[in-house]
């Protein structure tokens, strides 16, 4: 529990499959699943499918790297379009790929992206400019990106002496801490609903923001968390899809019509809880099955946001193969 009277992600997935009318786990899809994985277990680790994307990001060394990750995760959210629709593209990338290719242009252009003394009193002007597209479609929910901007940078000079690394130093090498100290201090980041009358976390941006640490770094110095096995896979809208197509998860068939009709679902309801926290209740088990097929080899055991990523960049590689299974609408800025 990491805050009071609120379930952890990993309680939280669990209570909502246990309850969940709309979304069901199968077995059988999270056997299939687990033989992908395992079968891309090589070289003593688990390997992530290669998307083709490089990104040009800070080097590690440099001094504003985990503020350059905290930005790239304030603004980590709501990146899909409608069926058909032209999306969102930066030097020709989409999605979280176009946000880190907007973020790397603009330090390129000498603005002061990862310095929340810039962006907590960033001018719309500036933020467009920084976030334009390759083509005529804009960002979604700009607004909401200019005003989590200015929060998290005014909340970061004023508490944390201008820098994320305070909340690193505060932390001390604990993922659950940091996980606190985010959800605690940075409003945007409390990804939260009342299901079933019961308050539960989904914590999406504020989880990945400590596996993009952790990642980022090797798991060393800013990036080392002793506990990071704590860490839930992050419910978006994109993993929930790969887990349907494998059969991990299946969906009624009321709200897969909804899905292929483009219907939004509201943030909090019902169905869009269960599809994200069976998401999470799914990758737990997933990565048991894993943990128990790898036993006595020599292989890195993934956690589950190495799961989450090697799904997530498993959708990337074969997303025309995905397009048959639709993925849930919201808008919001949980994810």
């Amino acid at each position: 529990m990491v805050r009071q009277d609120v379930l952890s992600p990993a309680q939280s997935g669990e209570f909502i499959a246990q309850h969940s009318r709309h979304v069901k786990i199968h077995k059988e899809g999270l056997d299939k699943l687990c033989r992908e994985i395992v079968k891309s277990c090589s070289s003593s680790k688990l390997q992530i499918p290669d998307t083709g994307t490089n990104i040009i990001r800070p080097n590690k060394d440099d001094p504003q790297a985990a503020d350059w990750v905290f930005v790239a995760d304030a603004l980590n959210f709501c990146f899909w379009s409608y069926t058909g629709a032209e999306k969102w593209t930066v030097d020709g990338q989409s999605g979280y790929y176009a946000l880190e290719a907007a973020l790397s242009r603009a330090i390129k252009e000498g603005h002061d992206i990862s310095n929340p003394d810039y962006y907590s009193k960033i001018s719309e002007e500036q933020l467009r400019n920084i976030m334009r597209s390759d083509n005529d479609t804009q960002i979604p929910l700009f607004k909401e990106r200019i005003s989590i901007l200015r929060e998290v940078g005014k909340i970061l000079l004023e508490k944390y002496n201008g820098t994320f690394v305070t909340c690193l130093k505060e932390a001390n090498k604990s993922a659950k801490k940091l996980l606190e100290i985010v959800v605690e201090n940075f409003p945007s980041f409390r990804d939260e609903a009342v299901f079933n009358n019961q308050k539960v976390s989904l914590y999406k941006r504020a989880q990945i923001l400590i596996a993009d640490l952790w990642s980022f770094f090797d798991g060393k110095g800013l990036g080392e968390f002793y506990d990071i096995e704590c860490i839930t896979m992050f419910a978006d809208y994109r993993v929930p899809q790969v887990l349907v197509y494998f059969g991990a998860l299946s969906y009624t068939e009321e709200l897969m019509q909804k899905l292929k009709k483009d219907e939004l679902l509201p943030s909090g309801a019902d169905e869009e809880i269960e599809i994200r926290g069976c998401s999470i209740q799914a990758v737990e088990l997933l990565k048991k099955k894993v943990k128990e097929e790898l036993n006595g080899q020599d292989v890195e055991v993934p956690n589950s946001s190495l799961i989450d990523y090697y799904l997530w960049c498993y959708r990337r590689k074969y997303a025309g193969e995905m397009e048959i299974i639709p993925f849930h609408k919201t808008l919001g800025i949980y994810y």
